[in-house]
């Protein structure tokens, strides 16, 4: 349901070409105004409940909003055109066959999807889908064999690539809903971890305001004791040090409320959006650069959301006629159990 909504919301800024004075016009279309209301709530709810009470909180949000959109809308766009993954690309494509491990693997990411399924259930006369596909890229270093003129060397070192941890995110009929699907899953992003920073800062400043009087007290229990205060007394200059620190000072309510906004303001400091190429053979083995022999390049984009194992995002397409047949999983438990 929030994925909807987002998507339309990010739907009409797109109609709009991200233009803040069309949100912003005195008079706009009620729709827009609805939009970009839920779009303050949405916030809210994702952050804290408790902003609600600050007097024109939905107003004051719609200009931080509107720049985390258009900041989302540009690293998205960055994003190459679709891939296509077929069996048959499996073999012509460099992307899919470094993507996955073999045909049968393809097939089964996407059949084993339930979103996959309902859509395509739901729409009878599409004969394909498209997706958001988002994976981690693992890097080994391993020995490996290499061809070194007339030799096969079987003792050189190598770095190995593959693709796993496959997830596809909100499908669609056309690439635009796949496309919005990333932007509302990096919006929804921005939001967790505006939250978890705003908890953390709250938490981390209670914590060390608790221990520094439990040190002080401590201290002065201590005063005319003979054992050393040494170690008490560094700690307690350290926890001072950290709480006269800058930092966010979210000791109020409208301490907080700025904190989400001005988090909103610099969408780019906590989630970004790189493109980047690495080359391939193959069989996987990474190499330095196109002179290699079999060396294919791969452009790779990653989301990096701060604190968090960046992910490799590929818009896909996949066609109704290679999903792979439901699983009778009762059917094959029974067979199993008999043998």
């Amino acid at each position: 349901m929030v994925a909807a909504f987002l998507q339309e919301t990010l739907r009409r800024f797109n109609a709009f070409g991200g233009a803040l004075d069309e949100w912003a016009a005195p008079e706009p279309a009620p729709a827009c105004v609805s939009t970009m209301e839920q779009a303050a709530e949405l916030v809210v709810d994702a952050t804290s409940s408790r902003l609600r009470a600050i007097p024109g909180y939905s107003r004051r949000l719609r200009g931080p909003i509107v720049t985390a959109l258009r900041c989302i809308d540009e690293m998205v766009d960055r994003i190459p055109g679709v891939l296509h993954c077929r069996r048959e690309t499996f073999s012509t494509d460099p992307h899919v066959n470094a993507f996955f491990v073999g045909p049968t693997d393809l097939q089964q990411v996407f059949s084993l999807s339930k979103e996959v399924r309902d859509l395509f259930d739901a729409n009878a006369q599409a004969d394909q889908c498209f997706a958001l596909l988002c994976m981690h890229r693992e890097e080994r270093r391993q020995i490996g064999m290499a061809v070194d003129g007339d030799r096969v060397r079987r003792d050189v070192m190598q770095t190995s690539v593959s693709f796993t941890d496959h997830e596809l995110v909100s499908p669609g009929l056309a690439e635009q809903d796949a496309r919005a699907a990333l932007k509302c899953s990096i919006f929804m992003s921005l939001l967790g971890h505006i939250r978890i920073r705003s908890i953390g800062a709250r938490h981390r400043d209670a914590e060390l305001r608790a221990r520094a009087g439990a040190l002080r007290a401590r201290l002065a229990r201590r005063h005319r004791a003979s054992i050393d205060r040494g170690a008490f007394e560094s700690e307690l200059r350290e926890i001072e040090a950290e709480l006269d620190a800058p930092r966010p000072r979210l000791e109020s309510l409208e301490d907080q409320f700025r904190f989400v906004l001005d988090m909103l303001e610099s969408p780019q400091d906590i989630i970004r959006c790189c493109q980047h190429s690495i080359y391939v053979d193959h069989f996987g083995v990474k190499h330095g650069g196109p002179e290699a022999a079999n060396a294919r390049e791969l452009a790779i984009s990653e989301v990096h959301v701060l604190g968090r194992r960046p992910r490799v995002a590929c818009l896909v397409s996949f066609p109704r006629e290679q999903l792979l047949p439901k699983r009778d999983f009762l059917q094959e438990a029974s067979v199993f159990l008999a043998s």
